[in-house]
């Protein structure tokens, strides 16, 4: 397959529609079809599944996607080194980060870098440590914002240590101001995330036998915040979000954890010595905002 055929293949499957692709790519619905077809044919099995409702991959296409990922990666990363040398930056970011970094870092981070950069696309894939993690595996991202626990076997630089805290409905009750011990949670009524939002919290109630009660289900942090401070229950959470949204008219107590427990924000990919200069500078920038916290 040409690198053209490659961006074809790649651009069909993130958007289910040949027509969508032909206007991304500046080309037309027929040259789009032609390509597949000359594609399916050189493969010598289908790739996607036309229906009404649009277009998907076959279970053959989907084992190529990740090597054809990692393709266009590799291309990238010498078109931003070729344009360097030219002395102009240009090219693509693919930038992958959990919720509270997504609100509290890169907004400091991404005016700035765009700004010096102006020739760098940065796309943003916002998602759990799960997501981010498949993302950067399967070429979807190049470098993730994420938590060293659920980094695994990915190439990961700490940057950030984030204390977890507890929030609690005003006027909760503990014996020690300002500090509620692990013992204090039991039986309590929890506001819960879905368990691969925040590895780190569910580590640590699980390290302390704590077995959640939950009537309140959402989302994000946010949600997580406005619950607790309706009276919905407690929760556990990073404190680098809560810096971002404060308290809500005093609705709400923030109490110290103890035995504490914190999280490693960090940067993860899958080779630190294979970044695009464009990740690279991308890198550099979070380094110099993380010494600042």
């Amino acid at each position: 397959m040409t690198l053209l055929a490659c961006q074809i293949f790649f651009t069909v499957a993130h958007e289910g529609s040949f027509a969508r692709t032909a206007e991304q790519l500046h080309l037309t619905p027929s040259a789009i079809s032609h390509a597949v077809a000359t594609m399916e044919a050189e493969c010598g099995f289908p790739l996607f599944t036309r229906t009404k409702a649009g277009v998907t991959m076959t279970a053959a296409a989907e084992n190529l996607l990740p090597d054809i990922q990692r393709l266009l990666a590799s291309s990238e990363t010498l078109d931003q080194s070729i344009a360097r040398i030219n002395g102009m930056d240009k090219g693509v970011l693919r930038l992958a980060v959990f919720n509270s970094a997504c609100v509290t870092w890169i907004p400091h981070l991404l005016p700035s870098y765009e700004a010096q950069y102006p020739g760098i696309e940065v796309q943003l894939y916002q998602g759990s440590y799960a997501d981010i993690a498949a993302w950067l595996k399967s070429g979807t991202a190049e470098i993730g914002l994420m938590s060293n626990s659920s980094a695994l076997d990915l190439d990961f630089e700490p940057l950030y240590t984030d204390p977890l805290v507890c929030i609690a409905p005003a006027g909760f009750v503990t014996h020690r101001q300002g500090i509620v011990a692990a013992e204090e949670l039991r039986g309590q009524i929890f506001v819960s995330q879905r368990p691969d939002t925040d590895a780190d919290i569910q580590s640590y109630l699980k390290k302390q036998d704590l077995r959640v009660k939950t009537r309140c289900y959402v989302n994000d942090d946010e949600s997580t915040i406005a619950m607790v401070a309706c009276g919905q229950g407690v929760a556990i959470m990073p404190e680098l979000i809560l810096k971002q949204y404060g308290r809500q008219a005093g609705e709400f107590d923030i109490l110290r954890l103890e035995p504490s427990a914190s999280r490693t924000i960090g940067l993860a990919c899958l080779d630190k010595n294979g970044l695009s200069p464009a990740a690279r500078q991308f890198c550099q920038r979070a380094r110099d905002y993380a010494g600042k916290l």
